[in-house]
C-alpha cells in the first residue's frame, strides 16, 4: 500500500484530521454569503480546508471560484487571475460557460492541448488598449454581473490575498475590489499566511476593506487528536504506530499540521513500525528537505534580521527590548531590534504569543534548524 501521508496539498477526498468545527462554521458562513478572512501561519492547511469546503458546496450546486494571488506581479495579473478562475470552474458546465462568455467581457479564454493529453486554459484581454486599474475595474464589473446572473450560490476564495499590497497601486486595487464585492450576492474567503499584513487590510480604518469580513484564525490541531490521526493512518496502511509514538512524533514538530504529516511520511518510508530511532531518522530527513527553503529565507533578510531571528530561536523571550537580552545576543540598539522585529513580524517569521507575551519564531522546524547552525554535534 502507498504512503498515507502527503507532502503537498491534501486532496479533498483524502483522510483529514479533525477541523470538524472549522468545516461546519466556514461552510455556514459561505452559505450565508458572509465574507471571511481566514488566516494562520504557513502550512496550517488553509488551502486544503477551503477546497474541501468548496467541494461540499459544489456538491450542493454552488459555483466555487478559486484564485491564487501568490506572486501576483501587476494589476493586470490580478484581473487575469480572477477571470481565469471563472472560466476554469465553468468550462465543463455548458449553461455556466455560456454565461461566463457573455458576462466576462474583459478577458476571453484560450484553450490549448496539454502535453499530458488534456487541455490547458489561460486567458487574454478581449480588447487592446485597456490595462491596469481600468482593466481590473472592468473585470470586477464583469465578475459582479456573472455572480448576480448566476442562480446558484457563488463562493469565491482568494488565496494569499495579502500579496496585492506588493503592488504600487495597492490601495486603488483594494478600493475597486471592495466596491464591486459589496455589490455582489456572493461569499468571499480572503486567505493568507502573512497575518499582520492581511489583517491590516481588513482592520485598518483607513483601508477600503475595513470591517468588511469576519476574522477567522485557523489554530493548531488538538495535540491528542493529531497523534491519534497519525497512528490511525499507520494502522490503516498495515503499519504500526502506538499512541505514545504518535504523541512523540507530533510533539517534535510543535503539533504543526504540515510538518507532522511530513515527518510521518518519512517515518513510514523508513519503517512501517514507528520507533524512537525511526522518528529521529525521519526528523533528520525532514530538516534536510527543508534546508533549501530555510536558506532562501535567510538570504532574503538583512544581517540584523538574521541575528534577531537566530536569537529568538535560541531563546524565546518576553523582554525583547530588555538591555540584558540585547547585549547577550549582540543585537545592538533598541531601535534596531524594534525595526527588525517589525519586519520579521510582517514576514510572519516571528510572533508574540497573545497569552504569554513570549516572542518566538513562527516556524518550529526553522527554529530547530537555526539552533543546529550554532551547535556542533560531537562524535561519541
Amino acid at each position: 500500500m502507498g504512503n498515507p501521508f502527503y507532502l503537498q496539498e491534501v486532496p479533498v477526498d483524502a483522510p483529514f484530521c479533525n477541523r470538524r468545527t472549522e468545516l461546519k462554521e466556514l461552510r455556514a458562513y459561505a452559505e450565508g454569503k458572509a465574507n471571511v478572512v481566514l488566516f494562520s501561519p504557513r502550512r496550517y492547511g488553509k488551502t486544503s480546508l477551503v477546497k474541501r469546503i468548496q467541494k461540499t458546496l459544489s456538491n450542493k450546486g454552488a459555483v466555487t471560484l478559486f484564485a491564487d494571488f501568490f506572486g501576483v506581479a501587476s494589476v493586470d495579473d490580478v484581473a487575469s487571475r480572477l477571470a481565469k478562475a471563472v472560466f476554469v470552474i465553468t468550462h465543463k458546465k455548458d449553461p455556466l460557460w455560456k454565461s461566463a462568455l457573455r458576462t466576462m467581457k474583459s478577458f476571453r479564454p484560450v484553450l490549448k492541448p496539454d502535453p499530458s493529453g488534456g487541455v490547458s486554459l489561460s486567458v487574454e484581454p478581449s480588447g487592446a488598449g485597456k490595462g491596469g486599474l481600468e482593466l481590473l475595474e472592468e473585470t470586477m464589473d464583469s465578475l459582479r454581473e456573472f455572480v448576480n446572473t448566476t442562480k446558484s450560490l457563488v463562493h469565491v476564495a482568494l488565496d494569499e490575498f495579502q500579496e496585492i499590497v506588493t503592488l504600487k497601486e495597492a490601495l486603488q486595487v483594494e478600493g475597486i475590489m471592495r466596491t464591486h464585492i459589496q455589490q455582489q450576492q456572493a461569499s468571499y474567503f480572503f486567505i493568507g499566511s502573512r497575518r499582520r499584513i492581511l489583517l491590516g487590510i481588513f482592520n485598518d480604518r483607513q483601508r477600503p476593506f475595513f470591517q468588511s469580513a469576519i476574522n477567522y484564525p485557523l489554530r493548531l490541531l488538538p495535540s491528542e487528536e493529531l497523534a491519534e490521526f497519525i497512528a490511525e493512518q499507520f494502522k490503516k496502511n498495515k503499519g504500526r504506530c502506538t499512541e505514545a509514538m504518535g504523541r512523540k512524533l507530533v510533539s517534535l514538530t510543535g503539533f504543526h499540521p504540515y510538518y507532522s504529516q511530513k515527518l510521518a511520511f518519512f517515518a513510514y518510508e523508513l519503517s512501517k513500525t514507528v520507533t524512537e530511532e525511526s522518528i529521529n531518522r525521519a526528523m533528520d530527513r525532514l530538516i534536510l528537505s527543508e534546508k533549501p527553503v530555510f536558506e532562501a529565507i535567510l538570504q532574503g533578510l538583512s544581517p540584523h534580521q538574521r541575528l534577531l531571528l537566530r536569537a529568538l530561536a535560541k531563546e524565546a523571550t518576553t523582554k525583547l527590548l530588555a538591555s540584558g537580552y540585547i547585549q547577550k545576543h549582540g543585537l545592538g540598539s533598541v531601535g534596531g531590534v524594534q525595526h527588525s522585529s517589525r519586519q520579521l513580524e510582517e514576514l510572519d517569521l516571528i510572533e508574540k504569543d497573545e497569552e504569554t507575551g513570549v516572542w518566538r519564531p513562527v516556524d518550529p522546524i526553522l527554529t530547530i534548524w537555526l539552533r543546529m547552525q550554532s551547535e556542533e554535534k560531537l562524535s561519541q
